[in-house]
């Protein structure tokens, strides 16, 4: 079997890095990742989680039978003599900067190979355009976690928003003690984890969108003077069944209970349980709040990037697994109709303008699909 080994820090593990292995498959029948350690780095995840972000990629995306995973921080030649495998992979972008890196590296690699009595050479994989896991920390760090979704596995952006989410909390006036802060965040991971699409994910779009809205407005991204609509946005899905209708109010009953054990005298609840209401989308908001985190959780429907779609629908298809294709085409396709029909799919006018006819050509290509194409 013919193999080669493809290092690197994978912190995290991207597509760009699944497309790689993707096109070395084409000459190669197995490729060993090793998740090695970057000293001049102080890693986001430990080498555990980062094994666990790779196996979950490729059960995404496929090859998992493809791929052998280790962890082993010695020198890149000495990983290759102790697996018997002399060839190496390296994965660049094309006109890249580290080009010349990558040339002196391979040339270094080949020549410790040499002392050891092996032949190491390095195959290069040119991609035209692969984001680096530290270009998605640097748009996590701006918040714009929707651009971020694109470029790794729905596994490794949960993972990325339960590090990169929790900062917003500190927009929220109702915690009277650090501690308690950190413990209510830890309840929220804890409820968001094991979903596909009502996760932390889905919030982070929302809070990503509630920046770009406010940015259009031309007013501040500081969103202290938002604590309720903050707080409303991660409690709305906080209690999630796909199949219930009650969601809204229990994920209200929730935050009741939360104010007893987590926060201090909530001045605004009624406006915070109002907020959590207006996303069931049952009937017109009241006022402009209530509009805008009906929009948000909504906005998804108006993307014009086909990759965010398509992560969209297969995630709501996962959260209904249970359930038989005819009965989930049948369903879905009744809730995507009734979103036509509403005079208005977004109540802001700032959505409105920007979003309104593409989440109505969203919808219908959805529809269309699901209609005629047999359900993966």
């Amino acid at each position: 079997m013919k193999k080669a080994i493809f290092t690197g820090s994978f912190d995290p593990f991207t597509l760009g890095h699944w497309e790689v292995v993707n096109e070395a498959l084409q000459s190669y029948d197995k490729i060993i990742i090793n998740v090695g350690k970057n000293s001049s780095k102080l890693p986001l995840f430990s080498v555990e989680e980062r094994l666990k972000m790779i196996e979950e990629t490729f059960s995404e995306f496929g090859l998992r039978n493809k791929v052998e995973l280790i962890a082993d921080n010695g020198l890149t030649a000495d990983v290759a003599l102790k697996e018997k495998v002399f060839s190496l992979v390296r994965g660049i972008r094309n006109n890249s900067s580290d080009l010349q890196e990558e040339l002196t590296l391979a040339e270094i690699n080949e020549q410790l190979g040499k002392i050891r009595g092996i032949n190491l050479k390095t195959h290069f994989i040119v991609k035209d355009s692969v984001i680096s896991s530290s270009g998605v920390h640097s748009l996590c760090q701006l918040g714009e976690f929707i651009a971020v979704q694109s470029n790794v596995s729905s596994f490794v952006h949960q993972k990325l928003m339960e590090i990169y989410l929790k900062p917003y909390l500190r927009y929220l006036s109702v915690f009277e003690r650090e501690e308690k802060r950190g413990a209510f965040y830890a309840k929220l991971v804890e409820a968001y984890k094991d979903r596909a699409y009502h996760n932390l994910s889905h919030i982070g779009y929302m809070l990503n969108m509630l920046l770009i809205y406010r940015h259009y407005m031309t007013v501040s991204n500081d969103l202290s003077s938002l604590s309720e609509l903050v707080l409303a946005i991660f409690m709305h899905d906080y209690v999630h069944d796909s199949l219930a209708v009650d969601n809204e109010e229990k994920s209200i009953e929730a935050l009741q209970q939360f104010e007893q054990s987590y926060f201090h005298n909530i001045a605004n609840r009624e406006k915070i349980e109002n907020l959590i209401l207006a996303t069931k989308h049952d009937k017109l908001a009241a006022n402009e709040d209530e509009a805008l985190i009906a929009d948000l959780d909504l906005s998804i429907l108006g993307t014009f990037s086909e990759a965010s779609w398509r992560w969209y629908n297969h995630n709501i298809r996962k959260e209904f697994s249970n359930v038989c294709d005819d009965y989930y085409r049948g369903g879905r396709i009744a809730t995507l109709e009734k979103f036509l029909q509403w005079p208005r799919i977004f109540q802001t006018e700032l959505f409105y303008d920007k979003f309104e006819q593409r989440a109505r050509k969203n919808i219908q290509d959805e529809i269309t699909r699901l209609k005629t194409v047999p359900l993966l």
